[in-house]
């Protein structure tokens, strides 16, 4: 359960934290974070816990589809949704960033702004990073078996990400264990979803360049073998 709903000056603010305290601190820096421009993220202390902050303004027809989204069809903004589905993953085994608090600022029945904090994610760099590498910690081969068989798991779990491209995962750094870590999960979540499995197969092992033919295949055979039953 989130705390009530904080209501200052600007507008509404809706919000959902671990805590209160938590929450109340979010508030204070996302509003200040507010006027700096359309898009913000950067590393900030929580009450204690060192976070990763994103906020994005919201205008024109973004906000009024939001808008429309909330009121007719009761859907969230995608930064509490991001905030939920990260929670879903975290519960089911899977690694992702601890979701510390998020909300929305409504002011005249439209969004403005919405935010997230998550918890650090130590030693760890995006998939995109680690890929670009000339000699990665980590060989491709591992990184790709150990994400198909993760995928493979979510999915059979109904979760399917909607937006699985190396920028939105993180690689844990040598000397730990390798983990695979989902980031920016908003588009997507547990069932009931619109699109299915294939379009998160798509993101990863489409013709965009970042796999070539041979790990193509590679991973979608490991998918595969992965979903089939035992």
């Amino acid at each position: 359960m989130g705390p009530p709903e904080l209501r200052p000056a600007p507008g509404r603010l809706e919000t959902v934290a671990r805590t209160v305290e938590e929450a109340q601190a979010a508030v204070a820096i996302a509003l200040d974070a507010a006027g700096t421009g359309p898009r913000h993220a950067r590393f900030v202390e929580l009450a204690g816990t060192r976070c990763y902050f994103k906020l994005s303004a919201l205008a024109g027809k973004t906000r009024l589809r939001y808008a429309l989204k909330r009121g007719l069809l009761r859907r969230k903004l995608p930064r509490l949704r991001e905030f939920e589905n990260l929670g879903w993953l975290r519960a089911h085994g899977f690694h992702a960033p601890e979701p510390i608090a998020a909300g929305a600022l409504w002011r005249g029945g439209l969004p403005r702004f919405q935010f997230l904090f998550t918890r650090e994610v130590p030693r760890a760099r995006t998939l995109a990073e680690v890929l670009a590498e000339p000699a990665p910690d980590v060989g491709r081969a591992e990184i790709l078996d150990r994400l198909a068989r993760e995928v493979a798991r979510m999915h059979a779990l109904g979760f399917v990400h909607h937006d699985l491209f190396p920028r939105n995962l993180l690689v844990a750094a040598r000397p730990d264990p390798l983990r695979i870590w989902f980031l920016d999960c908003w588009a997507g979540g547990p069932p009931p979803q619109l699109r299915g499995p294939g379009y998160d197969l798509a993101c990863v092992a489409g013709e965009d360049g970042w796999l070539d033919g041979e790990e193509r295949e590679r991973f979608l055979e490991t998918y595969a073998s992965a979903r089939r039953p035992r």
